[in-house]
């Protein structure tokens, strides 16, 4: 692309507006997003703010495997995202570190899963969460509630072993 002149009338990637460098399978605002990590409009304060900023430069981190950027961009969002985005965010960006919790708050919170995270998640984790959330409960009304992250991580660990439906 950069090395050799082209032709008479060969219209070239990236040599104007109209005929722009492509990158496949990456929208403009998560590129626009990842490029403001090295080019930040504020040096002291980041252009970065919500979720959905910092999702999109996670996606392109882990899709380009720029580990550190990775890593920011998890710790960033760690602070905003609910526990079932945390849920999906980890099963999407591999970030084990952040299932056993997201399990955890999940099955331990007052609230049971609303109709919109149940859509997100889809059936078959909603399912393993109403059965953790069971099982929080039993425990819990019996004393036993200090044993509720193993019975997670029994749980993960039983659903890892068991084969693909």
């Amino acid at each position: 692309m950069f090395t050799l002149r082209p032709g008479a009338n060969v219209h070239v990637e990236g040599q104007t507006d109209e005929n722009p460098i492509t990158v496949p399978n990456v929208k403009a605002i998560d590129f626009e997003r990842f490029l403001s990590m090295f080019y930040p409009r504020d040096v002291v304060h980041s252009d970065l703010t919500t979720l959905e900023e910092w999702t999109s430069v996670l996606r392109i981190a882990h899709m380009y495997d720029f580990k550190k950027h990775s890593m920011l961009a998890a710790e960033q969002l760690h602070t905003l995202v609910t526990p079932v985005d945390r849920l999906l965010l980890s099963r999407e960006f591999d970030i084990p570190e952040w299932l056993e919790p997201a399990y955890y708050d999940l099955g331990a919170r007052e609230a049971t899963l609303t109709y919109e995270e149940g859509m997100r998640l889809g059936m078959a984790e909603v399912i393993f969460i109403a059965d953790l959330r069971q099982r929080v409960r039993f425990m819990t009304a019996r004393g036993l509630g200090h044993h509720v992250f193993s019975t997670v991580q029994s749980m993960l660990a039983q659903r890892a072993q068991a084969p693909p439906q």
